[in-house]
């Protein structure tokens, strides 16, 4: 018999050295358009306001003091690092990053509408609100996340994991979902269950959905 696809999302595989001190020392923050190639922003740089749409960054890591408001619209991030960053806003939509992490990053409200994430990984941190309206994710893993509110409003996910994170409200409505694992999260809310097709949810979960579920179906629960 073939075997079966691997549901489980690739891990990401950022080529970076091992010692971040390797990297060359960016001396001013990233601006728009730029290229940005094995450079290493680091806690004495404060990167909030800077508009670094459009960008491109390879082999970097961004470790910024504060980000409030760091602009990466339409950015490219490959084989990067973004680690501790807390910001207010992120507006970083229609991006595109493969093999990167993100760790320990804290923001309020993270834009990621009609971004593509190929091999991202998400460890630890907190986001309020993370609007993915549109986007398409492949082998992405968030673990250990806190995550108040997540739109996943017609976005298309495949081979997506949420290890032990607190989801506090997800909204799945027109959604795409293929090997999406939430079995080992608390899943607090949930709005378009319709979109929840192609999710793999525990039994305590299911029973916890069972009343948006005949809501949905038109059931009649006597």
């Amino acid at each position: 018999m073939p075997r079966k696809p691997d549901p489980r999302p690739a891990p990401p595989d950022p080529d970076l050295p091992a010692d971040e001190a390797d990297l060359l020392p960016a001396v001013a923050a990233p601006r728009a358009g730029g290229s940005y190639d094995g450079q290493r922003f680091g806690p004495e740089l404060d990167l909030s306001g800077a508009d670094a749409r459009d960008a491109r960054f390879l082999g970097c890591v961004l470790r910024p003091v504060r980000a409030d408001g760091l602009v990466l619209v339409g950015a490219r991030v490959v084989d990067c690092l973004v680690a501790d960053l807390a910001a207010t806003e992120a507006p970083w939509r229609a991006g595109t990053w493969r093999d990167a992490v993100l760790s320990g990053v804290r923001v309020g409200a993270l834009d990621l509408s009609a971004a593509v994430w190929d091999r991202v990984e998400v460890r630890g941190g907190r986001y309020d609100f993370v609007n993915l309206r549109g986007a398409e994710l492949v082998d992405v893993t968030f673990t250990d996340v806190d995550l108040r509110d997540v739109d996943l409003s017609g976005a298309r996910l495949t081979r997506v994991r949420f290890a032990g994170c607190r989801i506090g409200h997800l909204d799945v409505g027109s959604a795409t979902l293929s090997a999406v694992d939430l079995t080992s999260s608390e899943l607090a809310g949930l709005s378009g269950v319709g979109g929840l097709r192609g999710a793999r949810v525990s039994a305590v979960q299911l029973a916890q959905l069972a009343p948006l579920l005949a809501e949905h179906l038109g059931l009649e629960v006597v």
